[in-house]
């Protein structure tokens, strides 16, 4: 197969998604994570991939692929990327993890190895910012109850922001996800890359922060990363009046797409069932794509890490019940 691998500076990072860009590489290395990037080109894609790697146990280095490559990638093309670059990752490298781009679907082989979970989500809703938006009833409905929310941008009043991350919490334990840390989601805004923009949206109830939601904006697509309700007077939340401002705010802006990051895989069977009534309701196309697959260097040690990772994540799965 013809494809060619070619280190190149993070700075030329081309991708479309927020996850391919400087300004994640950026992000990552405050959780211990190196970011390379490569130039690819092969039949099915010619552009740029972030790797970020990492060290494990002080003996092996992890190398992981978030949302690269197009929705012609193959199971071929990943396989033969992950051979062109071996030579170019650290000698200890155990496996290539790889999150493939929305609506890339790859053929069984088997020398990738699906994940337990994968690291991003399977499922997605986009929103065509460009046309005539197609709101459900549900949202109408929901927008009239939340009638006296108000929703505005944080401006950088830490006292807010710390406001609005309690609530970040407090949504965590309601809803049992793992939370990151106010400092690491406060470094967001002081990341210098002019190709994406950080934006959060407060909302206010009462005279005070009921939620907010944590997007990111390039000049093609903003995409929802995560965000928080708590109900106050009339237990009445905010969840809808934030989603559709925000949207409303990326149209204004010229994004043309809206992406809400995350509802149930293809089979339907996953754990975002609520998530998933909840961001169809705003209309947008669902998008899937292959789960997590891990492309392993080293054989026996990769098998090891691979059985401990599961166990790992099926203990934590089950301090979140």
């Amino acid at each position: 197969m013809d494809l060619s691998v070619e280190a190149i500076g993070i700075e030329e990072l081309k991708g479309g998604n927020p996850f391919q860009t400087p300004f994640w590489a950026q992000l990552k290395r405050l959780n211990h994570w190196s970011g390379s990037a490569f130039r690819v080109s092969c039949a099915s894609f010619d552009g740029t991939v972030l790797v970020l790697t990492r060290r494990i146990c002080r003996l092996f280095t992890l190398a992981y692929i978030p949302f690269g490559f197009s929705e012609a990638f193959t199971s071929d093309d990943l396989i033969s990327f992950a051979r062109a670059l071996s030579p170019l990752l650290p000698d200890d490298t155990l496996l290539l993890r790889t999150d493939v781009a929305w609506g890339c679907l790859l053929e069984d082989s088997p020398l990738l190895h699906s994940c337990r979970s994968s690291v991003q989500p399977e499922g997605t809703v986009r929103i065509d910012l460009s046309g005539e938006l197609d709101f459900r009833q549900r949202v109408g409905r929901n927008l009239r109850k939340e009638a006296a929310v108000v929703v505005r941008p944080w401006q950088g009043d830490e006292e807010e922001f710390h406001a609005w991350y309690e609530t970040y919490v407090h949504t965590s334990l309601r809803d049992h996800f793992s939370t990151r840390s106010e400092s690491y989601i406060r470094s967001l805004f002081d990341i210098s890359d002019p190709s994406v923009k950080p934006v959060l949206y407060l909302a206010w109830s009462d005279g005070q922060i009921s939620g907010g939601i944590l997007n990111l904006r390039t000049a093609d697509e903003e995409l929802y990363l995560f965000g928080s309700s708590v109900k106050h007077t009339g237990n009445i939340s905010c969840g809808y009046s934030l989603q559709s401002h925000a949207i409303l705010e990326a149209r204004a802006a010229g994004v043309g797409t809206y992406d809400m990051f995350g509802i149930d895989g293809m089979d339907g069977e996953g754990h975002l069932a609520s998530l998933t009534t909840f961001k169809t309701a705003f209309g947008g196309s669902r998008v899937y794509r292959s789960p997590t697959v891990d492309f392993i260097y080293r054989p026996l040690a990769g098998r090891i890490f691979r059985m401990a990772d599961s166990l790992r994540f099926s203990l934590a799965r089950r301090s979140r019940i």
